[in-house]
């Protein structure tokens, strides 16, 4: 799954902000036609979080109860692209990207997982 790392990444922010709608919708799907839906929703939000995000040493981050929630980076046009392919070989994959999603990392991600 290393290869959907932005992806997992981007759905865990959600996650820690207590937007579960996307990793739900993703992990439940039994076609790959909400996959894509959910999906493309969810970049778009993600994009507009991640423009408007406050920056300092760290990287990108937004406040949440006051807590400083970093924010990583955009998974990349051919991240989503392979995704999308590869959960419409396998619909599974969605759903093993949004467990992992919803899983804590094994290792502390600095600035959000990604940058």
């Amino acid at each position: 799954m290393e290869e959907f790392r932005g992806i997992v990444n981007m759905l865990r922010f959600f996650v820690r902000t207590k937007n579960f709608g996307y990793v739900d919708r993703i992990g439940n799907a039994l076609t790959p036609e909400p996959v894509e839906v959910a999906l493309l929703e969810a970049m778009r939000a993600f994009r507009s979080i991640w423009e408007s995000a406050k920056t300092d040493e760290g990287g990108r981050y937004i406040e949440k109860d006051g807590e400083k929630i970093y924010v990583p980076k955009i998974p990349s046009d051919s991240e989503v692209e392979n995704f999308l392919n590869a959960v419409r070989e396998n619909i599974r994959i969605a759903k093993r990207v949004a467990t992992l999603a919803l899983a804590y990392p094994s290792k502390k991600e600095k600035n959000g997982g990604g940058e």
